[in-house]
């Protein structure tokens, strides 16, 4: 059995880097669960897994229907597309109707998580099987270090206990909610590893342009397991995630995490026990100041985050995805 894992990467370029983290994720677990592979669709495969939602995709999608077993990721969805780049919510409509299409063409979808699942099934009939499996974390890469945390706070002039985030800075992932806690906190650096990408919502760049003076964007990062350990509280308020592979890589790394109240993590996350959750700056205000002094507490939900980071390991995702393709074959 020999599964070619495709990313379209021309075109998953204009989406997030979570899609090819996610694809190198589960190409590592495929190798380490021993599933023979390729990445090269012009190679000879038994089933085609495609992570990417381009026209080449879809291509490819079409000439094997019938002939190949076809799987693909879920990674995108129109809700997690809108209020995010300029004109996102008023081609998400359309997107979807893409998707519906496309996701169409699968043998089997598979969904990082139970909420994406839903989402499929109750917004775009899928009528086909999907499977929930994680995009899987490395818990080995993401686990503490202190030499990065040196390197890390020494690199982004960061001191105290720092809140932070990581990943793309988009209104849909709550950068005005992280600017106006980061206010009231004034004696906090709080601290956003991601890039800026050109086409986001201009409300987003005069977020970043007013944002106050101990609220820091970096821009992009050459090690992001070092921005993991330079932070303290991983606060990460956005209102979608497909799964959020930033919150499992904070977990790993150990970090208490602070969650927006949202219907994408329920079921996955539960206030007190892996996480904290709130939807008011107020709130936040107030559970940053409770993990900054208090150490139980802290402690507590780290050791809850990283169970959860455990349990999405990529040896699990590995075995869980030779599982679907031995069902599939057979």
């Amino acid at each position: 059995m020999k599964i070619c894992v495709y990313l379209e990467h021309s075109y998953s370029s204009v989406w997030s880097g979570g899609i090819r983290r996610a694809h190198e994720n589960q190409v590592r677990a495929l190798k380490a669960a021993g599933v023979a592979l390729t990445t090269d669709p012009s190679e000879s495969f038994d089933i085609l897994h495609i992570h990417s939602i381009g026209p080449r995709s879809l291509y490819l999608a079409e000439r094997y229907n019938g002939r190949r077993p076809v799987v693909m990721n879920s990674h995108i969805t129109a809700e997690d597309f809108a209020n995010s780049y300029r004109m996102s919510d008023s081609l998400a409509p359309y997107l979807a109707r893409y998707l519906k299409y496309l996701y169409g063409k699968a043998d089997l979808l598979v969904a990082p998580s139970p909420y994406t699942s839903a989402i499929l099934k109750d917004r775009y009939d899928v009528e086909g099987p999907i499977r929930v499996v994680s995009n899987g974390v490395d818990v080995k890469r993401f686990g503490p270090n202190k030499k990065k945390r040196l390197l890390g706070r020494a690199r982004y002039s960061l001191e105290g206990v720092v809140p932070f985030s990581v990943g793309l800075v988009l209104l849909r992932k709550g950068v005005d909610l992280f600017c106006e806690v980061g206010r009231r906190l004034p004696r906090h650096v709080f601290a956003w590893f991601g890039r800026i990408r050109k086409g986001v919502k201009p409300e987003t760049l005069r977020l970043v342009a007013s944002a106050p003076e101990n609220v820091h964007f970096t821009g992009h990062v050459e090690d992001v397991a070092e921005a993991y350990a330079s932070g303290d509280i991983f606060f990460f308020p956005s209102f979608v995630e497909n799964e959020g592979i930033a919150i499992l890589e904070a977990a790993a790394s150990g970090k208490p995490l602070l969650l927006r109240d949202a219907e994408c993590f329920e079921g996955r996350f539960t206030h007190g026990v892996n996480c904290l959750k709130g939807e008011t700056a107020d709130e936040f205000a107030d559970m940053i100041n409770e993990l900054a002094t208090d150490d139980t507490l802290s402690e507590r939900l780290s050791a809850g985050a990283l169970a959860v980071a455990q349990a999405h390991s990529l040896e699990v995702v590995g075995s869980r995805l030779r599982e679907i393709y031995s069902e599939l074959v057979n």
